[in-house]
């Protein structure tokens, strides 16, 4: 392989050739300078001639210190390469001996990760097997405890049922009472009413006898009157409203229809029997006249039971 070399290269080996050549002849270095042809040839390839000029002692002796100097200067770079690589194949050593280091802790932790891994899932068998065996007596259990909840549940459906059943007959029985107390009630105040009217026809008649010998009262006090009759006709009426009386205020139609009745003052259990009354009664007496009829569409009256 030819062994290329740079201008200046092949300059300085020229000169060292020059200097080595002088100092073994002891040439004469005051004469004349002389030229000096010098061939290098490395591996069969020819360069170029070199010339070399001929210089002064002190040059060449500042020329060899130098070159010297370069030596040692290359020595020691030589020298600190070889030391870094020294030292770069003892850290490569290291990482090396670290490496298989950590490779084998990697297989000693992989060797006890596998044998804890075996472990592991043999426990894990053993607790699946476990589960297994307590999942099945839970489903035993949840299945009694299905049967007894509806083995309860039959028993209290049959007992509500039973319940239902009493209280519709015991509803029944009383909604039987209930019906006998009202027509009781119904045939008494019906036969009250009754008396009542036939006491009212009387007072009635002797009303209008007595009007008609006195001819003191007034076709307006006599509906008046007519009216104080029917709602008395059709006034509940007990010993505790004896003596007491209700004011109320009775707004009429040209019929006689009650379209608004108002308490004004009284005792409460008299308005009270007044007012249901009055819409019990729905109509009252009213006279054809509109000059009466306009005296009456809006009266107040005082309702006082009579026994």
């Amino acid at each position: 392989m030819a062994i290329k070399l740079d201008p200046p290269l092949i300059t300085s080996l020229g000169l060292h050739l020059v200097c080595i050549i002088l100092l073994i002849w002891g040439a004469d270095f005051s004469s004349k300078p002389e030229i000096v042809n010098v061939t290098l040839q490395s591996e069969g390839e020819a360069l170029a001639p070199v010339q070399a000029v001929a210089i002064d002692a002190d040059a060449l002796q500042q020329r060899v210190a130098q070159m010297q100097t370069e030596q040692a200067n290359a020595k020691a770079a030589e020298e600190k390469r070889i030391r870094d690589l020294e030292r770069r194949a003892q850290l490569a050593e290291k990482n090396r001996a670290d490496e298989e280091a950590r490779l084998k802790q990697v297989a000693a932790q992989k060797r006890q990760a596998d044998a804890e891994a075996k472990a592991a899932q043999a426990a894990a068998t053993d607790a699946k097997k476990q589960q297994q065996q307590e999942a099945e007596k839970a489903k035993q259990a949840e299945q009694a405890r299905i049967q007894k909840e509806q083995e309860r549940k039959k028993a209290e459906a049959a007992a509500k049922a039973a319940e239902e059943k009493r209280k519709q007959e015991q509803a029944a029985l009383e909604k039987q009472r209930q019906e006998r107390a009202r027509k009781e009630a119904e045939a008494k105040r019906q036969a009250e009413q009754e008396r009542l009217m036939q006491e009212q026809l009387a007072k009635e008649a002797s009303a209008r006898a007595a009007a008609r010998s006195q001819q003191a009262a007034t076709e307006v006090e006599r509906y008046k009157a007519l009216i104080m009759n029917t709602i008395n006709q059709n006034l509940y009426k007990d010993e505790s409203m004896r003596g007491k009386s209700c004011l109320v205020n009775i707004k009429l139609a040209t019929t006689g229809f009650v379209t608004s009745t108002k308490v004004l003052s009284g005792d409460k259990a008299v308005c009270e029997a007044t007012v249901r009354a009055l819409n019990r009664i729905n109509q009252l007496p009213m006279s054809s006249d509109p000059e009466v009829y306009k005296q009456m569409k809006d009266i107040n009256l005082r309702v006082e039971p009579q026994f």
